[in-house]
């Protein structure tokens, strides 16, 4: 029967999959413009990398623009040249197509090699010996819906907390972990030029195997919101690969 034979393909090839990234060298919570970068970036070097988001569609907060106006904008194009994105200089700044931006980010780590996984949601993080080793995750239509079904977990070598505003990697920690993130989790007010600059500053790592990149860097210090625009994020998320990806190799070596 056809049916069941589409069924069964689908079933078959996602287990498939989920079987082979179950044990990742990576895996980055949050597929936002952060969480996309960086999975290019390491996945473009040879490296496992999942990607795990709790909604149905990739992209975080690319698509809306800013209040629904779908344009986004950058200072400089360095990374999105390479992304392949069409832009157009308006002044001292480039836009962008938010539409094409998001779907042709999400396209470029996908084929770089990165697995993502929509519709998962960590609701918690492994952590032994004093590090992070991994997520625990669960179906995000569960969850919703509040129905108790026990989750299962992703290990990984380095966690990359991509989530965006909340920063809910990071939160988790902090909850089970107050003297080590005495301060509250959230973000300063509009200064855009100290956000792209500090956002990308502030990345790296900020316990044993975890990571902060985007805007998620913008809560755990406190700096100011940033709006539409984009390029921080990006070399955030660059950053964060560059970073795990030398520390992978000196395992390595």
């Amino acid at each position: 029967m056809k049916e069941t034979a589409i069924s069964r393909v689908i079933i078959g090839e996602y287990s498939r999959r989920l079987s082979d990234y179950i044990e990742s060298d990576v895996v980055i919570v949050g597929a936002g413009p952060a969480g996309l970068t960086a999975g290019y970036y390491l996945a473009k070097e040879g490296v496992k990398v999942t990607i795990v988001e709790k909604k149905l569609s990739i992209g975080g907060g690319i698509w809306g623009g800013a209040a629904g106006y779908n344009i986004v904008v950058f200072e400089d194009t360095e990374i999105i040249d390479e992304i392949g994105i069409a832009c157009e200089k308006k002044g001292d700044l480039y836009i962008a197509d938010a539409i094409e931006f998001a779907t042709g980010l999400g396209y470029k780590a996908r084929r770089a090699g990165a697995m993502i996984f929509n519709l998962l949601q960590v609701e918690d993080i492994i952590v032994k010996e004093e590090r992070v080793q991994g997520v625990v995750v669960n179906n995000t239509s569960a969850l919703m819906v509040g129905l108790h079904v026990d989750p299962f977990c992703i290990s990984s070598k380095y966690l990359v907390d991509a989530t965006g505003h909340p920063a809910e990697i990071v939160g988790f920690l902090k909850s089970k972990k107050p003297k080590q993130f005495p301060r509250a989790l959230q973000e300063y007010f509009m200064n855009v030029e100290e956000a792209e600059a500090g956002v990308v500053e502030k990345t790296g790592e900020i316990f044993d195997g975890m990571f902060v990149a985007g805007m998620a860097v913008c809560d755990v210090f406190n700096l100011p919101r940033m709006g539409p625009i984009f390029g921080g994020m990006l070399k955030s998320g660059k950053k964060a690969a560059e970073m795990i990806n030398e520390r992978l190799k000196n395992s390595i070596s």
